[in-house]
């Protein structure tokens, strides 16, 4: 996957799926947002699994400035991905940067927030959804993930990645072994 900025102007991004070998590959759609704005960096974060395809606009100011929102892309019938949804945390707040990470995993997807003030400024935090919790077909919030220890401007959620059941969290300021050392924390669905 790459990201191509065919409108000429370096504030609206848009994203091109690209599938096959390194030496030949056949574009099957081109998706953005379907309330794509100036400065949303719509592409930043890309994760893809099965049918369902998960991109981040960390700077996307629905309800607030630089908030984020993530949004999940469904292949159809025709091959195509189309937008199903647009997800942002329970408690999104403005400078949250969430989506700034995504990965998605099956039916469950893990999205960054390091600028959440949880902890201290820019402590971070990472949010958990699942699809159909809350409903069919709906991608609901099912958690929300901070650091035991986290701290100012630890940044947890500037990475994430999830796998199955068990999901990594980055938080490269994290100062333990020194300034800056950084940390990463491994969670698993309890069983």
């Amino acid at each position: 996957v790459y990201c191509n900025n065919s409108l000429g102007n370096v504030s609206q991004d848009n994203i091109n799926f690209i599938v096959g070998n390194f030496s030949i590959a056949n574009e099957v759609n081109k998706i953005m947002a379907s309330d794509a704005e100036a400065d949303d960096y719509f592409g930043h974060s890309v994760s893809i699994s099965g049918d369902y395809a998960s991109v981040g606009a960390y700077h996307e100011d629905s309800g607030g400035s630089n908030r984020g929102s993530v949004y999940i892309f469904k292949k159809n019938s025709t091959g195509q991905f189309v937008q199903v949804q647009k997800i942002q945390s329970s408690d999104i707040q403005a400078s949250d940067t969430f989506g700034h990470s995504v990965s998605i995993s099956r039916n469950v997807a893990i999205v960054g927030a390091y600028g959440d003030d949880d902890n201290g400024q820019y402590s971070g935090s990472a949010y958990i959804f699942s699809k159909d919790f809350g409903g069919e077909n709906n991608w609901g919030e099912v958690k929300k993930l901070t650091a035991f220890d986290g701290a100012k401007n630890d940044q947890f959620g500037i990475s994430v990645s999830i796998n199955g059941d068990v999901a990594i969290v980055g938080a490269h300021y994290g100062n333990d072994n020194g300034q800056d050392s950084g940390s990463a924390y491994i969670f698993s669905k309890d069983v």
